[in-house]
């Protein structure tokens, strides 16, 4: 099921969208001999294709929760920093596989409050596809190799996706005997995890990063032009808003 799913995002977001909008525009020339539906499609590619729309789309996520103070944190039993996609079999610095810029960037206020707090890291995530790395096996190497100790990292590498992620991260829990935990991933990614992991049981203190939208949106000629980065942005934010959904109708 995990599978069909990511197949179905791929279609359902950009560009797998735009070739369905595309499809369904000329079956309906087709049959009505109306350009007007070209028009419509190639109108919703162009505006999810620009910053003006894509920073909209994705900054009500980025802004629903705010970095906490750090005497908010000191509650906290661990710090658990959420996987976001790994490259297997490429060379490192001290061995082999690299993580996204998504999750490096968390993984790196990890390390950040983890100098703070003084508090174990969790990482989570596993082996999605046979060809990519076990991305926590990965993290732990780098955690490592930046001087935290292995008796502050706990590694979590059996998920898949967030649903996993909140499932085996409190059977951990559980185990180790911690209560509540700081819960570190993109600011888009946020509102879903928090959703997650509160279903799972497991009590959170959400701490954004890894931002993509600045806090004011200027408008400019750049915010017209249609680029490869706000087509990700759009897919981005549409991916949340689905999975958001998903998990409140109880399908994910």
């Amino acid at each position: 099921m995990l599978y069909v799913v990511k197949l179905l995002y791929a279609w359902l977001l950009p560009p797998g969208l735009f070739i369905l909008w595309l499809l369904l525009a000329h079956i309906l020339f087709v049959k009505t001999r109306r350009t007007r539906y070209y028009f419509i499609a190639l109108a919703v590619m162009y505006l999810l294709s620009i910053t003006l729309v894509s920073d909209r789309l994705l900054q009500p996520l980025e802004t629903y929760y705010a970095q906490p103070e750090l005497s908010a944190l000191r509650n906290a039993d661990a710090i658990v920093v959420l996987g976001g996609g790994s490259v297997g079999g490429v060379k490192d610095f001290d061995g082999e596989g690299q993580v996204f810029a998504d999750p490096a960037n968390r993984l790196l206020m990890g390390i950040r409050l983890h100098r703070a707090l003084n508090l174990p890291i969790l990482v989570s995530g596993g082996q999605v596809f046979s060809y990519t790395g076990t991305e926590a096996d990965i993290e732990y190497r780098l955690l490592k190799s930046v001087g935290i100790g292995e008796a502050f990292i706990l590694k979590e590498d059996r998920s898949r996706n967030t649903v996993e992620n909140a499932r085996y991260t409190k059977q951990l829990c559980e185990k180790m005997g911690m209560d509540k935990v700081i819960l570190v991933t993109s600011a888009y990614h946020l509102p879903r995890s928090v959703l997650i992991f509160e279903r799972e049981g497991v009590p959170v203190i959400p701490y954004p990063t890894d931002y993509k939208t600045n806090q004011e949106i200027a408008i400019d000629a750049f915010s017209f032009t249609p680029s490869a980065e706000a087509v990700r942005t759009s897919a981005i934010a549409m991916k949340e808003y689905l999975g958001i959904l998903a998990v409140k109708l109880g399908a994910q």
